[in-house]
């Protein structure tokens, strides 16, 4: 946009003293513009909020080496074109500026030598750079918590050169402030931050507290502490789905007591239901995949190891639960895989307490008794016996379901192994897919949007987490190999989940 500013002080005066054979009076003034100053429209730039700032080098050609700069921004209407206030926002010849909030904005630059000058003017959109992505929950040596994030990118992104990879702290990015202890877990919810936005909070479980969290901008809007509701109070389990009313909870399971969250208003209650305030000595989360906020959930399963137990809350039961009972009294539990297509279903690998290489696989069914009490049935089951040196799964390993493919995954030490349970007899797998030397893998996450795996794996060597992702569609290929790899890129990784 061109507009030039001639400032000529005795302009005439000057000309009344040249003489016929000197230059047009015009070439006295010297020469300066500012590169794509003559067109018509606003160069655009696009810029994430929080995570960089905006750099603009005008390429200003000049005759003057004594130029003047002035920086000016203003809100802008792209699509009426009406345009705000002008701030000053510098004098440097090149801008390197931060925005405070997101939105879209116009900046001015007038370049001047006093005596003539230019004008320019860019259009700049501010977007969320965590819209979408991937949630990493890592937690340092030292127990601070890191929360990662991998931006997906748009066709824009990718053409402006920009690249996949794991942004590391993007709490304290985006709230400098903050004092971060270990990490628990993170979630988005089905909860807006106004009852006049539709963006929705995202829950950030720490041990002793929690931030609920602008799941666009990481920017925290509200902050509570588990004191208020039960004093020691140290979080070991964070669930973004009760199963009931939807609303996400962290577990204390050596306090033996719950906090929910009540993620439409951002505070701390204790849940009036007795069942949450129980010993339970693991609960596993009722999803397998956080794919979309319509992700598909099951109520979640707690477990008692050492009675061989497994209790569901069951608001319709005469005592509130759904339990197995002395069912598998004689089985030590390894596994659960919940079935996120259809919560009556939970899936329970076991190995026999009196010989141990009997391993078993149980369907189990929820129904009611004739006292209206929830119990687990089982619907089918199938054992075997494995040999000696058979890579077992211990006691407590997280499987993730990829319902679509019929298959879950589950890590021992550094090796992957694919479980076919459903199949007509099902028997876990002794060789795994893929290995990862010098690594253990210490999480597996899936989203079922696009049938990805994720696998996070650690180095001790290092002290550093590895996230690998995977298209389990490509399962049953020569090469099984990730579609991403970030090596090296954060700390020791517990979870990881998608977020839109």
């Amino acid at each position: 946009m061109k507009n030039i500013i001639y400032i000529v002080f005795l302009f005439f005066a000057l000309t009344s003293c040249i003489n016929d054979d000197s230059q047009d009076a015009n070439n006295l003034l010297p020469e300066l513009s500012i590169e794509g100053s003559d067109s018509e429209e606003m160069p655009v730039y696009n810029i994430y909020f929080g995570t960089e700032s905006l750099v603009i080098d005008p390429k200003v050609k000049a005759t003057s080496k004594d130029l003047k700069y002035e920086w000016s921004v203003g809100e802008y209407n792209s699509t009426s074109g009406e345009k705000g206030a002008l701030t000053k926002i510098s004098t440097e010849p090149i801008l390197n500026y931060s925005f405070e909030k997101k939105g879209t904005y116009y900046i001015h630059l007038t370049v001047t030598d006093d005596l003539v000058g230019d004008v320019m003017e860019y259009q700049v959109n501010v977007n969320d750079y965590f819209e979408k992505g991937i949630l990493v929950v890592a937690n340092s040596e030292d127990g601070k918590g890191n929360l990662g994030f991998i931006k997906d990118l748009t066709s824009e992104d990718i053409a402006s050169g920009m690249e996949y990879k794991v942004e590391e702290h993007c709490l304290e990015l985006m709230n400098p402030d903050i004092q971060m202890t270990k990490l628990i877990g993170a979630d988005r919810t089905n909860a807006s931050t106004s009852p006049f936005s539709q963006t929705p909070i995202m829950i950030v479980a720490l041990e002793n507290k929690c931030f609920f969290v602008n799941s666009t901008t990481f920017e925290i809007i509200s902050s509570s502490e588990y004191s208020s509701v039960f004093s020691n109070f140290k979080a070991t389990h964070f669930i973004s789905n009760d199963g009931y009313a939807s609303y996400p909870f962290v577990y204390d399971a050596n306090s033996k007591h719950s906090i929910h969250f009540q993620k439409a208003y951002w505070y701390l209650y204790e849940y009036p239901y007795d069942f949450y305030q129980q010993s339970y000595e693991d609960v596993i989360p009722g999803y397998t995949y956080i794919a979309s906020i319509n992700s598909k959930t099951s109520v979640p399963v707690f477990v008692n190891y050492s009675d061989s137990e497994i209790i569901t809350f069951q608001a319709r039961s005469s005592d509130m639960r759904g339990t197995s009972g002395d069912l598998l009294k004689d089985e030590d539990i390894l596994m659960i895989i919940l079935d996120t297509s259809s919560s009556s279903n939970i899936y329970v690998t076991t190995r026999s307490k009196s010989d141990p290489t009997k391993v078993s696989q149980y369907t189990l069914t929820s129904a009611f008794d004739d006292e209206f009490y929830v119990k687990y049935q089982q619907t089918n089951l199938h054992s075997y016996n494995v040999s000696e040196g058979d890579p077992i799964p211990s006691q407590g390993t997280r499987a993730t379901l990829a319902k679509n493919n019929q298959v879950a995954f589950y890590g021992i030490g550094g090796g992957l192994y694919a479980y076919y349970l459903f199949n007509a007899s099902p028997q876990l797998p002794t060789k795994p897919i893929i290995s990862y030397p010098n690594e253990e893998i210490t999480c597996i996450g899936y989203n079922d949007a696009n049938q990805d795996l994720y696998v996070g794996t650690y180095s001790s060597d290092t002290k550093r987490g590895n996230v690998y992702i995977y298209s389990v569609n490509d399962l049953t290929s020569d090469k099984f190999e990730p579609k991403y790899e970030f090596k090296q890129c954060t700390d020791k990784i517990s979870d990881i989940r998608y977020k839109n």
